[in-house]
């Protein structure tokens, strides 16, 4: 039993007789009577009790008849969903994205809903070792994370450089008048240390800078979390250095301050496997991400 002999089953019971239903599939009567004759055998019952002139579909006639319906529809609907996939109209986009870089996905998202409300998005959180190996395994399309060191295996779009600050709680504003800090000023309250992010040279790069002014930043915390770190800040427990960007919505109770002598920036970036086959939609949101960075 195949989708061919349910489709012209399905006509039979819906014109009442094998000669109409011949007649609206252009085919001729004795191959429908053999179809039909052969889907009795076949299912060892009889389907429609077949008179001179009159017919009565069994109950497993009936049967079989709800099932050719439903099963057909479907056939339809994954036609129709197939077709939208292929136009770009729907499908699904697999993001994966570093907590690096999780607050730079929220504006390109909302772009992309505008562009194409019906493709599905799905987002997976992970380290960048963790995105790559998956985008190698094709279970994701692209990746938004800082840009990998040998990046000769991808394609890539450089997105905005995220500078530095420090983050200093606003009750102890009067330790730190002037427009800039210093790595002296910096070393003597709490700190909370940013920890080594998912092969990120900050944090090494911020210890370096005190070592190079000549002062040991007094590290009381050491948090992977830079939205936990903004918290901690927030608490009066601390001060610390982040990338400006993560302070995405205003804080009354923390002060950020440039860095004297300190110019560090992260490098965040979409990535793709060079030549790898995409649906349209992936396709479509790469294009996006690429028109919306054209510089």
């Amino acid at each position: 039993m195949d989708i061919r002999q349910l489709y012209y089953y399905k006509e039979i019971i819906q014109q009442g007789s094998i000669s109409k239903a011949a007649d609206a599939l252009h085919i001729a009567q004795p191959p429908l009577s053999q179809l039909l004759k052969k889907l009795e055998d076949e299912l060892g019952s009889t389907l429609i009790h077949r008179y001179r002139k009159k017919w009565q579909v069994t109950e497993t006639g009936t049967l079989l008849y709800d099932y050719a319906n439903r099963l057909l529809n479907e056939m339809e609907d994954v036609k129709q969903r197939i077709t939208e996939i292929e136009n770009g109209e729907s499908g699904t986009v697999h993001i994966g994205v570093s907590s690096s870089c999780s607050n730079l996905l929220l504006d390109y998202i909302k772009k992309h809903r505008l562009l194409y409300p019906n493709v599905k998005v799905h987002i997976h959180n992970g380290n960048s070792e963790e995105l790559l190996l998956r985008l190698e395994q094709k279970e994701i399309d692209v990746a938004f994370l800082l840009r990998p060191i040998d990046h000769t295996r991808y394609d890539h779009i450089l997105l905005k450089l995220q500078s530095c600050r420090a983050v200093i709680p606003a009750a102890w504003s009067d330790q730190f008048p002037d427009h800039e800090v210093t790595f002296k000023q910096l070393a003597n309250p709490p700190f909370v240390m940013l920890a080594p992010l998912e092969g990120l040279s900050l944090t090494e790069n911020i210890a370096s800078a005190f070592h190079h002014h000549q002062v040991q930043p007094n590290v009381i915390i050491e948090c992977k979390d830079i939205q936990m770190v903004i918290q901690l800040v927030n608490k009066e427990v601390g001060v610390s250095i982040i990338p400006i960007d993560y302070l995405t919505t205003p804080h009354d109770l923390i002060t950020l301050k440039p860095i004297k002598g300190f110019d560090e920036v992260m490098e965040p970036a979409i990535i793709k496997l060079k030549d790898a086959n995409r649906s349209v939609a992936a396709q479509q949101f790469w294009q996006m991400m690429t028109d919306t960075n054209e510089h």
